[in-house]
C-alpha cells in the first residue's frame, strides 16, 4: 500500500571514494561515489558531466612526434614540436581558428631534439613582458613579441629542465643543482656571472620543480623539499621542508586555492600539510582513492597537470604511448575550501591524452590548453564532446542500506533532482544486492531518464559567467520494480550532450522481511 510507503533522500557530494568496504560506503557515505568518470564535483554541489575539448587551431603544429610545450603569450598560443628534416625543436605561434602555425624559431636558434618537454617561465624586468624556456640540453633561450633568442652563455646554464623568476632572478634546475642569474640578469654572460651576484646551490637530490609560492621559492626534488626565502644572495636563505618526501613525478606541481599540489609517494599532497613538522600523512588529499592513485602511478610514463581556477579544480593526467585514447586515465580534485585534504572530493578522467598541458588568466577569462603526439593543440573545457569522439560518463551512488541493511526493502520511485546546461540525455539503473546475479528476487535494470519525460532545452550557460548552468531545476520521477537489502543507483551518459548536474535523488520504498 502506497500509506506505508518511505522515502529516503541522499544529497550527492563527497566524490569518489574506493577506500571504504561497499557497506561502510553506504552507511558512513551515502552521497559518495563508487564510480565517478568524467563527471566533476560541481563548487555549487552534486556531480556534473565534464565539458569536451575542441581543437585550438584547424591545423597540426608543423614536424613530427610530440607537442613538447605549449603555453599562451602575448595574445597566442605557442608551442613546441620538432622538425620533420632537421629533427630539433621549433616554436611556432598562432591565433587559433583558422590562423595556421607559424614558424618562430630559425635555423640557428632551436631547441633540442628528442622528446623532453620544454618548460617556460614569464618575466618583466623592464616593462617588457618575456618568456624563458629551457630544454633540458641548450642554454635557457628567450621570446620577446615573435622573435626566439639563445643568449651566448656558459656551459654552466646548459643543461636546466626547469625555471622560474623569483625576486627579479631567474632560477634554473639542473640535475641536483640550483643555479641564478645576477639581478635583472638574463641577456648574456654578465647577467649570470658571480661577480654580478649570480650564484648555484647544490641540492643533492634530482630537481622536479621550482614553484614561486607565498614570497617563497621552493624546490621540489625526488626526496627532498627545500625553499629559499630573501630578495636577493645578500639574504636568500635555504630552508628544509622535507628531508625524506619530495615530488617524485615532474609537471604536477600547481598551486590552487591558497596552497600547492603535487605529486608525492603516498599520491597527490598538499605543500601545506608537507611542510608541518611532524606531518606524518596530513597532507596527502588522494587517501579516499589511494587505490586508483596507485594504480595510475604505474600504468603511465609522464605527468602532465592543469587547473581550473574557477572551479578550485586541480587536474591530473597520465601519458601512455600504448594506451588508446578511450582508456588515456586522469583525476579531477575540486577543492571546497582551504582546510586541507578532507575538502578536495575526486573523480576519474577518461579519454584525454595529455602529453602537455597549460591554464592561465587571460585578463578576464581563463584559458585551458593540452596537446600530445597528433600534433593538435586543444582547448579543455570546450565544446560537447572530446573534438568529435563521444563522452561516457558514469556516476554509481555506493550500495545504499537504507537505515538497516538486513531488511529488504521494494523500491517503487526514484526520483532525480539534475540542474542541466540545455538538452541532454543520460540512462538510469538500479541495481541490487552488490551486482548479485543468482538471487531470483534481484532486478537489474536501466532506464532511461529522457525517454518519458520530454526533457527539452533548459537555457544554456557558460561556466564564469554571472549565473552557472541552467536556471531550471529538473526533477525527473520514474517507476523502478525490485527488491534487495542494498540498493545502487546507477547514472550514465553517453555521446555528445550537453553537461548536467546530477543535484540529489530520493527514493520511494516500502519495507519487506528481515533476513
Amino acid at each position: 500500500m502506497a500509506d506505508g510507503w518511505q522515502t529516503y533522500p541522499v544529497e550527492f557530494r563527497g566524490g569518489l571514494v574506493t577506500s571504504l568496504s561497499p557497506i561502510q560506503q553506504g552507511i558512513n557515505a551515502p552521497g559518495t561515489a563508487r564510480q565517478l568518470r568524467n563527471f566533476e564535483p560541481a563548487v555549487n554541489g552534486g556531480y556534473r558531466r565534464i565539458s569536451g575539448y575542441t581543437k585550438y587551431a584547424d591545423t597540426v603544429v608543423p614536424g613530427t612526434g610530440f607537442v613538447r610545450c605549449v603555453f599562451y603569450y602575448s595574445g597566442k598560443v605557442f608551442a613546441v614540436r620538432n622538425n620533420t628534416g632537421a629533427g630539433e625543436g621549433e616554436l611556432y605561434e598562432s591565433s587559433g581558428s583558422t590562423d595556421p602555425w607559424t614558424r618562430v624559431s630559425t635555423d640557428s636558434v632551436r631547441f633540442a631534439s628528442g622528446n623532453t618537454k620544454i618548460r617556460i617561465a614569464k618575466f618583466n624586468f623592464d616593462g617588457t613582458e618575456r618568456v624563458v624556456l629551457v630544454d633540458g640540453v641548450n642554454t635557457p633561450f628567450i621570446l620577446e613579441n615573435v622573435t626566439l633568442t639563445k643568449p651566448t652563455l656558459t656551459s654552466a646554464q646548459a643543461g636546466a629542465s626547469h625555471v622560474a623568476v623569483f625576486k627579479d632572478h631567474i632560477f634554473l634546475g639542473k640535475a641536483t643543482s640550483i643555479i641564478s642569474s645576477a639581478p635583472l640578469g638574463y641577456a648574456d654572460a654578465a647577467g649570470w656571472s658571480v661577480s654580478n651576484n649570480a650564484n648555484d646551490l647544490q641540492i643533492n637530490d634530482t630537481i622536479t620543480g621550482l614553484e614561486v609560492f607565498r614570497d617563497q621559492l621552493f624546490i621540489f626534488s625526488k626526496t627532498k623539499i627545500n625553499r629559499i626565502q630573501g630578495s636577493s644572495w645578500n639574504d636568500f636563505t635555504r630552508i628544509p621542508v622535507s628531508t625524506d618526501l619530495g615530488c617524485i613525478e615532474e609537471d604536477t606541481i600547481q598551486e590552487l586555492a591558497g596552497d600547492v599540489v603535487f605529486l608525492g609517494p603516498d599520491g597527490l599532497r598538499l605543500l601545506s600539510g608537507t611542510e608541518r613538522i611532524g606531518d606524518v600523512g596530513l597532507g596527502a588529499i588522494t587517501k579516499n582513492i589511494q587505490s586508483n592513485m596507485t594504480d595510475f602511478v604505474r600504468r603511465n610514463n609522464t605527468f602532465s597537470s592543469l587547473v581550473v581556477r574557477e572551479k578550485s579544480q586541480y587536474r591530473i593526467f597520465g601519458y601512455n604511448s600504448s594506451t588508446p585514447q578511450g582508456e588515456a586515465q586522469g583525476f579531477i580534485g575540486t577543492q571546497f575550501s582551504v582546510q586541507g585534504a578532507e575538502d578536495v572530493a575526486w573523480s576519474e578522467l577518461r579519454g584525454i591524452q595529455a602529453y602537455v598541458g597549460y591554464s592561465e588568466y587571460t585578463g578576464a577569462d581563463e584559458i585551458y590548453l593540452f596537446a600530445n603526439n597528433n600534433g593538435y593543440v586543444y582547448n579543455l573545457e570546450s565544446g560537447i564532446s572530446f573534438d568529435g569522439t563521444d563522452i561516457s560518463a558514469s556516476f554509481y551512488t555506493p550500495f545504499l542500506s537504507i537505515n538497516d541493511p538486513t531488511i529488504r526493502k521494494t523500491m517503487y520511485i526514484a526520483h532525480t533532482y539534475l540542474d542541466p546546461d540545455g538538452s541532454f540525455n543520460a540512462n538510469m539503473g538500479i541495481n541490487y544486492d552488490f551486482n548479485s546475479g543468482v538471487r531470483p528476487d534481484v532486478i537489474q535494470l536501466s532506464n532511461d531518464l529522457d525517454s518519458d519525460s520530454q526533457i527539452g532545452l533548459y537555457g544554456s550557460a557558460t561556466y564564469g559567467t554571472s549565473i552557472y548552468g541552467s536556471a531550471t531545476r529538473v526533477t525527473l520521477r520514474k517507476q523502478v520494480t525490485g527488491s534487495g537489502f542494498v540498493t545502487s543507483i546507477e547514472y550514465t551518459s553517453e555521446g555528445s550532450t550537453q553537461p548536467f548536474t546530477l543535484d540529489a535523488m530520493a527514493l520511494e520504498y516500502a519495507t519487506e522481511s528481515r533476513r
